[in-house]
């Protein structure tokens, strides 16, 4: 895809994204259009090549929405993530710096005060801020466009847990292998302990955002 599509395609999945609190919104491709000030053939392109990576779906009636993944998918996800972020931090590990350590502790002190606030876009912000500056301090240039992939996927289908079992209902950072922790990892200098509270971290991930879903399915149900 070339870099100009490229662009309008990341920009298209911020707008999906951000849109996607309001279940009564069918999002179309005029709109994206209109909103964009493109015409809709690059659009149109865009969606295409977005709906045959497994991204998005079209639906008569209900315009464009995000595809939702099953539990195989989301763990297949998780696993390639996490193989790839273990290598990043190790690399990252021969690498650092302290002036890498204080930029990584200032993107967790964003994302805790977005928790603070129950911001989930600054949140996520904050999250994507302190993942890719990990796989920049790993110094490996291939890194960064196969972890971008992948967590893609992954912001792709948490867009699909409701509200309401979403972990930004609470104000501190649940998961127990948190960016603080995988900071103080990698300040030790252990390859093996920086891995480690990665991986745990990309898990805990993994396993909650199965619980979320199963959680939502049952609230369905009782509707």
């Amino acid at each position: 895809m070339k870099t100009k599509r490229k662009r309008l395609a990341d920009r298209i999945i911020e707008y999906l994204v951000n849109n996607r609190e309001d279940g009564k919104k069918r999002i179309t491709e005029e709109m994206i259009s209109r909103y964009f000030r493109v015409s809709r053939t690059p659009v149109r392109e865009v969606l295409k090549y977005l709906e045959q990576e497994g991204l998005i779906q079209t639906r008569r009636g209900k315009g464009i929405t995000f595809k939702e993944f099953s539990e195989e998918e989301i763990r297949e996800i998780y696993d390639v993530r996490a193989v790839l972020e273990e290598f990043a931090i190790g690399e990252a590990v021969k690498n650092i710096t302290q002036d890498d350590l204080k930029r990584l502790r200032s993107y967790v002190r964003m994302y805790n005060k977005a928790r603070e606030k129950k911001d989930r876009t600054k949140g996520e912000e904050a999250d994507h801020l302190f993942h890719n500056a990990l796989i920049e301090i790993s110094g490996n240039r291939y890194l960064s466009s196969l972890i971008k992939r992948i967590r893609l996927f992954s912001t792709v289908f948490k867009v699909g847990i409701d509200r309401e079992v979403s972990r930004y209902k609470s104000k501190v950072d649940i998961n127990p292998y948190s960016h603080t922790k995988i900071v103080k990892a990698l300040a030790t200098g252990n390859p093996e302990v920086a891995a480690e509270m990665i991986r745990n971290h990309i898990f805990w991930a993994r396993d909650y955002a199965i619980k979320s879903i199963r959680r939502k399915e049952v609230m369905k149900r009782r509707e």
